[in-house]
Protein backbone atom coordinates (compact mmCIF):
# COMPACT_ATOMS: atom_id res chain seq x y z
CA UNK A 1 0.00 0.00 0.00
CA UNK A 2 1.26 3.37 -0.81
CA UNK A 3 1.47 5.96 1.73
CA UNK A 4 0.15 9.21 1.10
CA UNK A 5 1.19 12.25 2.31
CA UNK A 6 -1.83 13.40 4.08
CA UNK A 7 -1.13 10.52 6.39
CA UNK A 8 1.24 12.65 8.16
CA UNK A 9 -1.00 15.08 9.27
CA UNK A 10 -4.72 15.66 10.78
CA UNK A 11 -6.11 17.48 8.05
CA UNK A 12 -9.64 17.70 6.46
CA UNK A 13 -9.09 14.12 5.00
CA UNK A 14 -8.12 12.55 8.05
CA UNK A 15 -10.67 13.93 9.84
CA UNK A 16 -12.95 12.79 7.23
CA UNK A 17 -11.80 8.81 7.64
CA UNK A 18 -11.70 9.14 11.28
CA UNK A 19 -14.83 6.89 11.81
CA UNK A 20 -13.84 4.54 9.90
CA UNK A 21 -10.07 4.54 11.42
CA UNK A 22 -11.72 3.93 14.83
CA UNK A 23 -13.01 0.86 13.59
CA UNK A 24 -9.80 -0.54 12.52
CA UNK A 25 -8.59 0.49 15.76
CA UNK A 26 -11.22 -1.11 17.83
CA UNK A 27 -11.18 -4.27 15.65
CA UNK A 28 -7.68 -4.61 15.67
CA UNK A 29 -7.26 -4.33 19.23
CA UNK A 30 -10.44 -7.13 20.21
CA UNK A 31 -8.11 -9.58 17.55
CA UNK A 32 -5.05 -8.81 19.90
CA UNK A 33 -7.32 -9.28 22.96
CA UNK A 34 -9.14 -12.13 22.17
CA UNK A 35 -6.15 -14.53 20.65
CA UNK A 36 -5.66 -17.86 22.00
CA UNK A 37 -2.51 -19.21 20.16
CA UNK A 38 -0.87 -22.61 21.15
CA UNK A 39 2.76 -21.61 21.84
CA UNK A 40 5.43 -23.72 19.83
CA UNK A 41 8.12 -26.01 21.37
CA UNK A 42 10.45 -23.11 21.38
CA UNK A 43 10.79 -19.42 21.97
CA UNK A 44 9.19 -17.19 18.88
CA UNK A 45 10.33 -13.81 18.24
CA UNK A 46 8.13 -11.82 16.06
CA UNK A 47 9.87 -8.44 14.11
CA UNK A 48 6.67 -6.58 13.03
CA UNK A 49 5.85 -2.67 12.37
CA UNK A 50 1.92 -1.26 13.54
CA UNK A 51 2.40 0.81 10.41
CA UNK A 52 1.83 0.68 6.91
CA UNK A 53 4.97 1.06 4.40
CA UNK A 54 8.48 0.07 4.76
CA UNK A 55 10.05 0.29 8.20
CA UNK A 56 13.42 -1.37 7.43
CA UNK A 57 12.21 -5.08 9.24
CA UNK A 58 14.36 -7.28 7.21
CA UNK A 59 18.16 -5.73 7.79
CA UNK A 60 17.27 -5.81 11.16
CA UNK A 61 15.81 -10.14 11.23
CA UNK A 62 18.95 -10.50 9.79
CA UNK A 63 20.88 -8.78 12.34
CA UNK A 64 19.03 -10.42 14.49
CA UNK A 65 19.95 -13.95 13.14
CA UNK A 66 23.55 -13.26 13.23
CA UNK A 67 23.64 -12.10 16.44
CA UNK A 68 21.71 -15.67 17.73
CA UNK A 69 24.33 -17.56 15.83
CA UNK A 70 27.31 -15.87 17.28
CA UNK A 71 25.34 -16.62 20.42
CA UNK A 72 24.91 -20.32 19.98
CA UNK A 73 21.25 -20.77 19.20
CA UNK A 74 19.87 -22.21 15.98
CA UNK A 75 17.37 -19.47 14.81
CA UNK A 76 14.86 -20.37 12.27
CA UNK A 77 12.98 -18.11 9.63
CA UNK A 78 9.16 -18.03 9.05
CA UNK A 79 7.79 -15.70 6.72
CA UNK A 80 4.38 -14.76 4.61
CA UNK A 81 6.23 -14.32 1.39
CA UNK A 82 4.67 -11.60 -0.33
CA UNK A 83 3.40 -11.02 -3.90
CA UNK A 84 3.67 -15.36 -4.22
CA UNK A 85 1.45 -18.18 -4.38
CA UNK A 86 3.00 -20.87 -1.95
CA UNK A 87 0.40 -23.30 -2.45
CA UNK A 88 -1.04 -25.46 0.33
CA UNK A 89 2.50 -27.23 1.64
CA UNK A 90 4.95 -24.72 3.62
CA UNK A 91 7.96 -23.90 1.26
CA UNK A 92 11.39 -24.70 2.22
CA UNK A 93 13.83 -22.22 0.61
CA UNK A 94 16.73 -24.64 0.85
CA UNK A 95 14.00 -26.27 -1.92
CA UNK A 96 13.51 -22.76 -4.00
CA UNK A 97 14.79 -22.10 -7.31
CA UNK A 98 14.92 -18.26 -6.97
CA UNK A 99 13.00 -15.28 -5.08
CA UNK A 100 10.18 -15.82 -7.81
CA UNK A 101 8.47 -18.37 -6.07
CA UNK A 102 9.04 -17.65 -2.26
CA UNK A 103 9.04 -14.01 -1.71
CA UNK A 104 12.53 -11.45 -2.30
CA UNK A 105 12.88 -10.83 1.11
CA UNK A 106 12.77 -14.48 2.56
CA UNK A 107 15.49 -15.07 -0.01
CA UNK A 108 17.82 -12.46 0.94
CA UNK A 109 17.25 -13.64 4.65
CA UNK A 110 18.31 -16.91 3.47
CA UNK A 111 21.45 -15.74 1.04
CA UNK A 112 22.87 -13.44 3.67
CA UNK A 113 22.21 -15.72 7.00
CA UNK A 114 22.40 -19.11 5.81
CA UNK A 115 19.18 -20.29 8.21
CA UNK A 116 16.68 -22.54 7.49
CA UNK A 117 13.63 -20.09 5.69
CA UNK A 118 10.11 -21.82 5.58
CA UNK A 119 7.57 -19.39 3.68
CA UNK A 120 3.86 -19.72 4.13
CA UNK A 121 0.61 -17.08 4.47
CA UNK A 122 -0.58 -19.28 7.57
CA UNK A 123 2.51 -18.78 9.81
CA UNK A 124 1.61 -21.25 12.48
CA UNK A 125 2.14 -23.61 9.52
CA UNK A 126 5.30 -22.50 8.29
CA UNK A 127 6.79 -22.15 12.16
CA UNK A 128 5.81 -26.52 12.43
CA UNK A 129 7.00 -27.40 9.17
CA UNK A 130 10.55 -25.38 9.81
CA UNK A 131 10.79 -27.46 13.48
CA UNK A 132 9.87 -30.90 12.01
CA UNK A 133 12.14 -30.30 8.95
CA UNK A 134 14.99 -28.68 11.57
CA UNK A 135 14.91 -30.05 14.69
CA UNK A 136 17.88 -28.04 15.69
CA UNK A 137 16.11 -25.07 15.57
CA UNK A 138 15.60 -23.69 18.67
CA UNK A 139 14.12 -20.40 18.25
CA UNK A 140 12.09 -19.09 15.29
CA UNK A 141 12.28 -15.20 14.21
CA UNK A 142 8.81 -14.16 12.69
CA UNK A 143 9.97 -11.84 9.83
CA UNK A 144 6.91 -9.61 9.74
CA UNK A 145 3.23 -11.06 11.52
CA UNK A 146 2.73 -8.95 14.10
CA UNK A 147 -0.90 -8.57 13.58
CA UNK A 148 -0.96 -12.31 12.68
CA UNK A 149 -2.32 -13.33 16.12
CA UNK A 150 -3.24 -16.78 15.39
CA UNK A 151 1.28 -17.27 15.88
CA UNK A 152 2.01 -17.32 19.67
CA UNK A 153 4.66 -15.11 19.95
CA UNK A 154 7.47 -14.83 23.48
CA UNK A 155 9.14 -11.42 22.28
CA UNK A 156 7.85 -8.59 20.22
CA UNK A 157 10.34 -6.15 18.34
CA UNK A 158 7.93 -3.48 16.75
CA UNK A 159 9.94 -1.40 13.67
CA UNK A 160 9.19 1.87 13.70
CA UNK A 161 10.71 4.05 10.61
CA UNK A 162 12.60 7.05 12.26
CA UNK A 163 11.53 10.08 9.59
CA UNK A 164 7.68 9.03 9.40
CA UNK A 165 7.57 8.13 13.15
CA UNK A 166 4.10 6.95 13.92
CA UNK A 167 2.69 9.25 10.99
CA UNK A 168 -1.14 11.56 12.16
CA UNK A 169 -1.32 8.75 15.04
CA UNK A 170 -4.71 7.36 13.43
CA UNK A 171 -5.17 4.11 12.39
CA UNK A 172 -6.15 3.10 9.01
CA UNK A 173 -8.03 4.37 6.40
CA UNK A 174 -7.70 7.93 8.36
CA UNK A 175 -3.61 7.36 9.06
CA UNK A 176 -0.80 4.69 8.72
CA UNK A 177 -1.83 2.71 12.03
CA UNK A 178 -2.85 -1.03 11.92
CA UNK A 179 -3.22 -0.86 15.51
CA UNK A 180 -3.36 1.79 17.78
CA UNK A 181 -0.74 3.70 19.52
CA UNK A 182 -1.32 1.91 22.87
CA UNK A 183 -0.28 -1.62 21.45
CA UNK A 184 3.47 -0.32 21.57
CA UNK A 185 3.46 -0.37 25.20
CA UNK A 186 2.77 -4.04 25.29
CA UNK A 187 6.11 -4.67 23.03
CA UNK A 188 9.19 -5.98 24.06
CA UNK A 189 11.11 -3.79 21.99
CA UNK A 190 10.39 -0.59 19.74
CA UNK A 191 13.26 -0.19 17.32
CA UNK A 192 13.26 2.98 15.60
CA UNK A 193 15.11 2.94 12.47
CA UNK A 194 17.21 5.82 10.76
CA UNK A 195 15.77 8.30 13.61
CA UNK A 196 15.93 9.07 16.95
CA UNK A 197 14.06 7.58 19.67
CA UNK A 198 12.25 11.10 20.61
CA UNK A 199 10.59 10.22 17.22
CA UNK A 200 7.98 8.15 19.34
CA UNK A 201 5.50 10.57 21.27
CA UNK A 202 6.45 9.52 24.82
CA UNK A 203 3.03 7.49 25.64
CA UNK A 204 3.99 5.31 23.18
CA UNK A 205 6.47 4.03 24.98
CA UNK A 206 5.60 3.66 28.54
CA UNK A 207 7.61 0.95 30.32
CA UNK A 208 9.12 -0.38 26.76
CA UNK A 209 13.08 -0.05 26.41
CA UNK A 210 13.23 1.87 22.62
CA UNK A 211 15.98 1.77 20.44
CA UNK A 212 17.72 3.42 17.72
CA UNK A 213 18.94 1.37 14.82
CA UNK A 214 20.71 2.74 11.89
CA UNK A 215 21.42 0.94 8.67
CA UNK A 216 24.93 1.43 7.31
CA UNK A 217 26.38 1.10 4.12
CA UNK A 218 29.14 -0.65 3.89
CA UNK A 219 30.16 -0.43 -0.03
CA UNK A 220 28.87 -1.76 -3.17
CA UNK A 221 29.61 -4.60 -5.28
CA UNK A 222 29.59 -5.41 -9.20
CA UNK A 223 26.80 -7.25 -10.41
CA UNK A 224 28.92 -7.63 -13.41
CA UNK A 225 31.88 -9.51 -11.83
CA UNK A 226 31.26 -9.30 -8.01
CA UNK A 227 33.78 -6.77 -7.45
CA UNK A 228 33.93 -5.00 -4.43
CA UNK A 229 34.06 -1.53 -3.59
CA UNK A 230 33.93 0.29 -0.47
CA UNK A 231 30.93 3.16 0.42
CA UNK A 232 33.46 6.27 -0.82
CA UNK A 233 33.44 5.00 -4.01
CA UNK A 234 30.23 6.36 -4.78
CA UNK A 235 31.25 10.18 -3.18
CA UNK A 236 30.91 12.54 -6.18
CA UNK A 237 29.30 10.22 -8.48
CA UNK A 238 26.21 10.75 -10.32
CA UNK A 239 23.74 7.32 -10.28
CA UNK A 240 20.61 6.30 -11.21
CA UNK A 241 19.10 4.73 -7.50
CA UNK A 242 16.27 2.27 -7.94
CA UNK A 243 14.40 0.83 -4.81
CA UNK A 244 11.34 -1.68 -4.85
CA UNK A 245 11.14 -1.02 -0.87
CA UNK A 246 8.44 0.15 1.54
CA UNK A 247 10.39 3.78 1.91
CA UNK A 248 12.40 4.37 -1.47
CA UNK A 249 13.81 7.49 0.33
CA UNK A 250 15.02 6.20 3.07
CA UNK A 251 17.28 4.22 0.77
CA UNK A 252 17.75 7.86 -1.37
CA UNK A 253 18.71 9.95 1.55
CA UNK A 254 21.17 7.12 2.49
CA UNK A 255 23.45 7.21 -0.49
CA UNK A 256 22.93 10.97 -1.01
CA UNK A 257 24.28 11.27 2.57
CA UNK A 258 27.10 9.25 1.76
CA UNK A 259 28.04 11.95 -1.21
CA UNK A 260 26.17 10.39 -4.17
CA UNK A 261 24.13 12.99 -6.31
CA UNK A 262 20.90 10.72 -6.70
CA UNK A 263 18.36 10.35 -9.05
CA UNK A 264 15.58 7.94 -7.43
CA UNK A 265 13.81 5.87 -9.76
CA UNK A 266 11.09 4.71 -6.66
CA UNK A 267 9.28 1.26 -7.57
CA UNK A 268 6.18 -0.30 -5.37
CA UNK A 269 7.13 -2.35 -2.13
CA UNK A 270 8.63 -5.75 -3.63
CA UNK A 271 7.93 -4.64 -7.46
CA UNK A 272 10.46 -5.60 -9.98
CA UNK A 273 11.54 -3.54 -13.01
CA UNK A 274 10.29 -5.04 -16.36
CA UNK A 275 13.62 -6.45 -18.61
CA UNK A 276 12.62 -3.07 -21.03
CA UNK A 277 12.86 -0.85 -17.66
CA UNK A 278 15.96 -2.36 -16.64
CA UNK A 279 17.58 -2.12 -20.42
CA UNK A 280 16.07 1.62 -20.39
CA UNK A 281 18.02 2.10 -17.17
CA UNK A 282 21.30 0.72 -18.26
CA UNK A 283 21.03 2.83 -21.39
CA UNK A 284 21.08 6.48 -19.66
CA UNK A 285 24.76 5.58 -18.65
CA UNK A 286 25.10 6.48 -15.31
CA UNK A 287 25.37 3.51 -12.82
CA UNK A 288 22.48 2.08 -11.47
CA UNK A 289 22.88 1.26 -7.56
CA UNK A 290 19.87 -1.20 -6.10
CA UNK A 291 19.27 -3.08 -2.98
CA UNK A 292 19.98 -6.28 -2.10
CA UNK A 293 16.39 -6.76 -1.88
CA UNK A 294 16.17 -5.48 -5.45
CA UNK A 295 19.39 -7.28 -6.85
CA UNK A 296 17.29 -10.90 -6.17
CA UNK A 297 14.83 -9.61 -9.10
CA UNK A 298 17.11 -7.48 -11.37
CA UNK A 299 15.81 -8.99 -14.92
CA UNK A 300 19.05 -8.36 -16.89
CA UNK A 301 23.06 -9.35 -16.84
CA UNK A 302 24.98 -6.54 -17.06
CA UNK A 303 27.55 -6.15 -19.84
CA UNK A 304 30.47 -4.96 -18.55
CA UNK A 305 31.48 -3.25 -15.24
CA UNK A 306 30.14 -0.54 -13.49
CA UNK A 307 26.60 -0.73 -14.94
CA UNK A 308 24.94 -2.40 -11.73
CA UNK A 309 25.93 -1.55 -8.54
CA UNK A 310 24.43 -3.46 -5.82
CA UNK A 311 24.24 -1.53 -1.92
CA UNK A 312 25.64 -3.49 0.75
CA UNK A 313 25.33 -3.03 4.40
CA UNK A 314 23.41 -4.35 7.44
CA UNK A 315 22.36 -2.99 11.22
CA UNK A 316 24.26 -3.26 14.53
CA UNK A 317 21.73 -4.14 17.00
CA UNK A 318 22.49 -2.22 20.19
CA UNK A 319 23.65 -4.35 22.76
CA UNK A 320 21.59 -3.76 25.55
CA UNK A 321 19.02 -5.03 23.57
CA UNK A 322 20.98 -8.16 22.21
CA UNK A 323 21.39 -8.60 25.87
CA UNK A 324 18.08 -8.75 27.17
CA UNK A 325 16.98 -10.76 24.24
CA UNK A 326 19.35 -13.64 25.15
CA UNK A 327 18.73 -13.44 28.77
CA UNK A 328 14.85 -13.38 27.96
CA UNK A 329 15.48 -16.25 25.60
CA UNK A 330 17.13 -17.97 28.16
CA UNK A 331 15.04 -17.90 30.77
CA UNK A 332 11.97 -19.60 28.25
CA UNK A 333 14.53 -21.82 26.75
CA UNK A 334 14.78 -23.41 30.65
CA UNK A 335 11.10 -24.05 31.24
CA UNK A 336 10.14 -25.17 27.44
CA UNK A 337 9.99 -29.05 27.26
CA UNK A 338 13.04 -31.17 26.01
Amino acid sequence: MRYPSFWQRRGPLAWLLRPLSRLVCLEAARRRRRARPVPLVCPLIVVGNITVGGTGKTPIVIALVEALHQAGWQPGVVSRGVGVKVGIEPLDLAEAQGASVCGDEPWLIRQRTGAPVVVHPRRRQAAEQLLARYPEVDVIISDDGLQHHRLARDIEWVVVDGRRGLGNGLCLPAGPLREPVATLVEADAILVNGGPVETLPATAIGATNAYRSDFRLTGVFDLFDGREHPAEYLAGREVLVLAGIGNPDRFFNMLEADGARVEGVPLDDHAAPTAAHAEELLGDGRPVIITEKDAVKWPVAPSGPEQVLVARGGIELPPALIESTLARLATLSARSPS
